[in-house]
């Protein structure tokens, strides 16, 4: 019996984890076993036509909010052209109404919900041996003489380390570039009545020793980053701060020449002393954090059965900041009870100003089995009925609010996270709208009146945009200020030294040959680019750029303060902060044997 398990992702650079999973449950009584990955962005003709090549006698496909609808249609289309086979849906989006997913879908043979790693197997075997009863394998809901049955209940492997490694050589093999999920633990201390965790107690992990194999076999596969999905990551300190002294002593020399990265979801309010010192020795950018904050507001905080000292997560969020070792995403969700518009906005300000790399907004979505979707009438939400569920108003805010919430989560994906305008929103931010969400509001409005909001526009004419908004806002006075902002933050992030239009740039005469005078100079070279000492001053002119300002941009960054003084900053394109992503920029004096350098 040969089985295809398929995997439909969301987007190429995700891997999948729930079909090697299975697939290395499965011994030689299970039959063939293949791992298929796809993309929803691959036309349904295409994997509909490879799986019909392969044959297979049983399909079995992983299902989750973003694939559901697409995984459906392309299971439908399969039964069709093969009669025969066997089709098996798993994972979150079936295993909470299992019953009503094989009334609604004739097409659909089994069900499994809950943990497939041995379930899955046991279904295969009863398959190719007539002797093994399907009632007896717990979570399965299939059809039988037109009736529809279920072993009630999802499934839970309670011994973790008893089901095997998912990352096999084969699995290595065709991860290709792509981010890799990793979990130690499954399962979340907590009960936020938005989160499929809420339906089941207790955390449960994988050994130390099981979680050192895998990393070590992901790292030497050439991983470029390994995305932690525990729920909690750091749920147990002891074990997070075993996790983080292992990953520094193994990984923590020469990961630039690795590049690559360790991405957890942690709770913020949960670290302590010693696991501050831990992670403060992290070389840059060795460690992510993704601290999920969702909302400011207590009574909602409280509603949603979230358990968390915002105070601690500021505090304590502000410290990991300052050692400036680490990136860090903070989320928001917009949609939750007794939140309205007003609230939502004070969450917006006091999170963002934290100055998070990344500022993550999500909008609730009312997830099969979650409580808040069983609470959904207690405060009048109305929500899509199809995946992934996302709200569409309750009884605090309305449509017509959370749209603008959208409208500004696209401006801040844009602006804020790409990373491209650190130092002119902070001037902004400090000189004229203190509320950040006030500037995203009027800058929305002027997106929808330029129609640049709906359609997809070039990193260089983000520029324009937000030149032309800054003008219309701006006093005549402050242009030139925030003219240099831009040329900076542009030349950070753009190694082209081809500014956008509108960017004005100050020229000297012979101001090319000073440059090439001060790289001839090796104790120059031995202070500001001691990587190019030796190096023929040609040749480092090609790596980096000067460029002159009329204020000091530079002191700016750490003094959020801009004067009056011309200054020529120096930019080496061979050095990225791995943190930011940015080229640094330092101030040189063209003119003299004395520089500075901030």
């Amino acid at each position: 019996m040969k089985t295809l398990i398929i995997a439909v992702n969301s987007k190429y650079i995700h891997a999948a984890l729930a079909p090697w999973y299975l697939k290395a449950g499965c011994d030689a009584g299970c039959g063939e076993v293949n791992v298929e990955e796809y993309t929803i962005n691959d036309t349904m003709e295409s994997i509909l036509g490879r799986i019909f090549a392969a044959k297979p006698q049983v399909a079995a496909f992983s299902c989750y909010i973003w694939n559901i609808e697409y995984v459906l249609r392309l299971a439908a289309d399969l039964k069709k052209v093969l009669p025969e086979v066997r089709i098996v849906l798993g994972g979150p989006e079936v295993s909470y109404d299992a019953e009503e997913v094989l009334e609604k879908n004739p097409f659909v043979d089994y069900v499994l919900s809950g943990e497939g790693e041995v379930s899955f197997p046991l279904l295969l075997k009863s398959l190719r041996e007539s002797s093994r009863v399907l009632k007896e394998i717990h979570g399965l809901t299939y059809r039988d003489l037109g009736r529809i049955l279920s072993n009630q209940g999802c499934t839970v492997v309670e011994d973790l380390n008893s089901i095997p490694s998912p990352y096999t050589e084969e699995m290595l093999g065709a991860l290709g570039n792509r981010i890799v999920y990793y979990e130690s633990s499954r399962g979340c201390p907590f009960s936020c009545s938005y989160c499929l965790s809420s339906t089941t107690s207790g955390v449960r992990f994988f050994a130390l020793d099981r979680v050192e194999e895998d990393l070590d076999r992901l790292v030497n596969a050439g991983v470029r980053q390994i995305k932690f999905v525990d729920r909690t990551f750091n749920s147990s300190q002891k074990r997070a701060k075993e996790i983080f002294a292992l990953i520094l002593h193994r990984y923590g020399s020469g990961t630039s020449q690795r590049n690559i990265n360790f991405h957890f979801e942690a709770a913020a309010d949960l670290f302590d002393e010693e696991m501050f010192k831990i992670l403060e020795q992290a070389p840059p950018g060795l460690i992510q954090f993704e601290i999920g904050v969702q909302t400011t507001n207590e009574r909602t905080l409280e509603l949603i059965n979230r358990k968390t000292s915002i105070k601690a997560v500021f505090a304590n969020f502000k410290r990991l900041k300052l050692a400036g070792n680490i990136h860090m995403h903070l989320d928001l969700i917009a949609g939750l009870p007794e939140e309205d518009s007003l609230s939502f906005a004070r969450s917006f300000n006091e999170v963002y100003n934290l100055g998070p790399q990344q500022l993550q907004l999500g909008f609730l979505k009312m997830l099969k089995g979650s409580k808040i979707r069983k609470e959904a009438d207690l405060y009048g939400y109305r929500f899509r009925e199809y995946a992934p569920y996302e709200v569409l108003e309750n009884q605090y805010i309305s449509f017509e609010q959370l749209m603008e919430i959208k409208g500004i989560e696209e401006l801040v994906e844009r602006y804020y996270n790409s990373g491209r305008f650190v130092q002119t929103l902070k001037w902004i931010h400090t000189t004229m709208f203190p509320a950040p969400f006030d500037f995203y509001t009027g800058f929305l409005q002027f997106n929808k009146e330029r129609g640049t909001l709906e359609r997809g526009i070039s990193s260089r004419e983000l520029y324009n945009v937000l030149q032309d908004y800054l003008k219309k806002v701006l006093s005549e006075s402050l242009w030139p200020v925030c003219n240099d902002l831009l040329k900076f933050d542009f030349l950070s992030s753009d190694n082209t030294n081809n500014l956008p239009s509108g960017i004005e740039r100050m020229v000297e005469p012979d101001f090319r040959e000073k440059c090439f005078a001060f790289l001839r100079n090796e104790e120059n070279v031995k202070r500001y680019l001691p990587n190019f000492v030796g190096t023929p001053a040609k040749q480092i002119f090609k790596s980096v750029h000067f460029e002159k300002f009329r204020y000091n941009v530079v002191h700016h960054v750490t003094n959020y303060d801009v004067k009056k003084e011309e200054t020529v900053v120096l930019f080496n394109y061979t050095d990225r902060d791995r943190v930011t992503e940015l080229y640094g920029g330092q101030i040189v004096e063209m003119d003299s044997k004395t520089f500075v350098q901030e």
